[in-house]
């Protein structure tokens, strides 16, 4: 099952891609300041969204090295705190595969996750949870 959704360590290239943030859209270079100027709080959210979907849909963490599909049981344990999401580099960024809307969620660079999709269901399903979480998501 795992070659469904990943080549090596990617996102097979068929999906197409959602971006999810604490903002609307882009920063741009004028608001890169933002970045600097997140709290703990706000972070928090991504961890509370994966929280609400695990109540509505069951979820796998994705370990690329195995090649393997996990199912979470209690995904506290597979959230990262603040502290260890501020230190741990790209190789170590979740990959959560939601098999029932068939789609994958990376963990990405300055606070942004990116929901990965064959069908844009998936995004209708998801958004009611992203905006329970106060994030934003976009094209």
């Amino acid at each position: 099952m795992y070659h469904q959704y990943f080549e090596d360590w990617e996102v097979r290239p068929d999906f197409k891609k959602e971006f999810i943030s604490l903002w609307s859209g882009w920063l741009g270079e004028g608001n890169l300041h933002k970045l600097d100027e997140v709290t703990e709080n706000e972070w928090q959210r991504f961890n509370r969204l994966l929280v609400l979907l695990s109540q509505d849909y069951p979820l796998q963490e994705a370990f690329c090295a195995k090649e393997q599909l996990v199912p979470i049981g209690n995904i506290s344990s597979a959230l990262s705190s603040y502290d260890e999401a501020m230190n741990k580099d790209a190789s170590k960024f979740s990959k959560f595969v939601i098999p029932e809307l068939d789609c994958v969620i990376t963990e990405e660079w300055d606070y942004t996750y990116i929901i990965w999709y064959k069908d844009e269901q998936a995004i209708t399903k998801l958004a009611p949870y992203i905006k329970a979480a106060n994030l934003c998501h976009f094209s």
